[in-house]
């Protein structure tokens, strides 16, 4: 049976028999402006941006399930001297929203070529099989945020060795997910279709072909972030206090899994394409 794209997964699916969702991530640009946001979107702010200060001059940045392009923005201002953005889905609609802009300007064909101030293209494709639109060892940068987890696990393990397939020897990829230890089809979010667990994921990572350079906690709960913390030591538990009577929740959580990835609901591994696969 031949796996299904589907927007979103619906009750009466079988996630085993769907290979991706085109469910994007909210716009968190808006939704700050809007003035009503939550954790997931504080986060979603902070690994962009910390993937915006991670680039730099000459690179070639390849965006993984770009949905809107939500790096754009972001890299206009903070990584103006990078070489190229491309941007790679399964979606064309979500290619279309992209090119109109992915905060508030609308922007026209026309302004691609001079709104950015580095080469700016998309690619239409299954990132399982990146490799037919994007050239082997060409990307100094690899994105890849918030996405894995919206499709089939087989074939978001392909889009890993894809992803190491269009990097240059020595590049990087910034690479998040949920955190989701045990059946990973039973997962934290409707949109998703298969959340890997941290030492599932990173196990891949390893077996494919990547060093693992950095790990961190890129969200809580609050109730979960309460219980850890107790558990801490007293100056750890006291420093937590302290920013809890002055941080509000939706930041807090945001924050306060950084240093412990294993106990997040969300991770991030930073990785470094190493030598031959085994």
């Amino acid at each position: 049976m031949e796996k299904q794209i589907v927007h979103r997964v619906e009750d009466g699916m079988d996630r085993q028999n769907i290979l991706c969702t085109t469910y994007q991530m909210r716009n968190f640009y808006m939704q700050f402006r809007d003035g009503f946001f939550t954790n997931l979107d504080v986060m979603n702010y902070i690994q962009h941006f910390a993937a915006a200060q991670m680039a730099k001059k000459g690179m070639r940045i390849v965006d993984v399930c770009c949905g809107r392009s939500l790096m754009l923005p972001l890299l206009r201002y903070y990584a103006k001297d990078i070489a190229s953005y491309t941007g790679i889905d399964i979606c064309k609609a979500n290619i279309k929203e992209a090119m109109r802009g992915a905060a508030e300007k609308k922007l026209t064909p026309k302004d691609l070529a001079t709104y950015y101030p580095f080469k700016v293209a998309w690619k239409v494709g299954n990132v399982a099989e990146m490799s037919k639109a994007i050239p082997a060892e060409s990307a100094d940068f690899v994105i890849y945020t918030s996405a894995i987890e919206h499709m089939h696990p087989d074939d978001g393990r392909k889009s890993l060795a894809e992803c190491r397939k269009i990097m240059a020897p020595g590049a990087v990829m910034f690479l998040s997910c949920p955190n989701t230890p045990g059946n990973g089809y039973n997962t934290q979010y409707r949109a998703h279709v298969y959340e890997w667990g941290y030492d599932e994921l990173k196990a891949a990572l390893t077996d494919i072909g990547f060093t693992i350079e950095q790990e961190v906690g890129l969200v809580m709960g609050a109730r979960e972030m309460d219980e850890f913390y107790a558990t801490r030591s007293p100056e750890v538990k006291a420093l937590y206090d302290a920013l809890k009577a002055y941080i509000p929740k939706t930041w807090l959580t945001a924050i306060m899994g950084v240093p412990f990835p294993q106990a997040a609901k969300e991770i991030l591994f930073v990785c470094r394409k190493a030598g031959d696969a085994q």
